[in-house]
């Protein structure tokens, strides 16, 4: 190797330790903003038991990433009545988490309102985010619960698994309605559902991850595989994480499960 040779191998082996080191700087400060994201989302979280009047509400959330695009959240209302939902925003990592937040305070903004309509909020939603222009849409699970009457009128986004009721008696049961996606179609319509929250009843909701650990060949194999599992184990999260793949590094999802439970 002659002289030119040598200076060009030095100079191609330090712009290589250069770009190494540039490289390790660049994902050092993208760990930075990861960690950030990850404690300004963990702090918007409720805390978990969340208990208002005699309705308690428990939460599991685990990323399939860093941050997830699975948010939870509740809080009371006047006249005795609390609001929840669980949203599962499209994708993964920071731009979902990112939507997560918006929706948080745009529920939190709307429900002020002395009438809350939950088919309402899920239209203003949609609205908010088709304006946004951020590309990004969500399925939600959205109910306002009167704790004294146990009057419960609720809006579903397409959302999957459908929403569960576990009676007193053991029986497991669908909750009934459809809907259309939040932040998809400008012209999407919602409605209100009402039932009655049964006597030593509980709410289950997961975000649709959980239909990815479950088994069976098709959607209504898993769906049907996760009703089997929510009856058997009553909803209770802490019965249903021993029936999941817990210890598994990377989930295929973010996955979320939420109860609602009168004491």
């Amino acid at each position: 190797m002659n002289k030119c040779q040598q200076e060009a191998a030095v100079s191609y082996q330090q712009e290589l330790e250069q770009e190494n080191a540039d490289l390790k700087t660049s994902l050092a400060l993208l760990r930075q903003d990861q960690e950030a994201g990850y404690h300004v989302q963990q702090t918007l979280l409720p805390d978990n038991p969340t208990q208002v009047n005699s309705f308690r509400l428990d939460y599991w959330l685990r990323p399939s990433l860093y941050l997830s695009g699975d948010f939870v959240d509740c809080w009371p209302l006047p006249d005795n009545k609390m609001l929840f939902y669980l949203a599962d925003v499209s994708g993964h990592g920071a731009s979902s988490a990112f939507v997560t937040i918006l929706i948080k305070y745009l529920l939190g903004k709307y429900s002020e309102t002395v009438q809350v309509s939950p088919a309402d909020l899920c239209k203003q939603l949609n609205e908010e985010l088709l304006a946004g222009g951020l590309d990004k849409h969500l399925t939600l699970v959205l109910g306002v619960l009167d704790t004294q009457t146990r009057e419960m009128t609720y809006a579903l986004g397409a959302h999957l698994p459908t929403p569960l009721l576990c009676l007193g008696s053991g029986e497991v049961r669908e909750l009934e309605g459809t809907g259309m996606p939040i932040g998809l179609f400008p012209d999407a319509l919602y409605k209100d559902y009402t039932c009655i929250f049964p006597e030593q009843g509980r709410l289950c909701v997961a975000s649709d991850g959980i239909l990815e650990l479950m088994p069976g060949q098709g959607l209504e194999e898993r769906q049907q595989a996760w009703r089997d599992l929510v009856q058997k184990t009553g909803g209770e999260i802490e019965a249903l994480l021993q029936h999941l793949p817990a210890s598994q590094e990377q989930w295929p999802d973010d996955v979320t499960l939420m109860t609602l439970t009168g004491c």
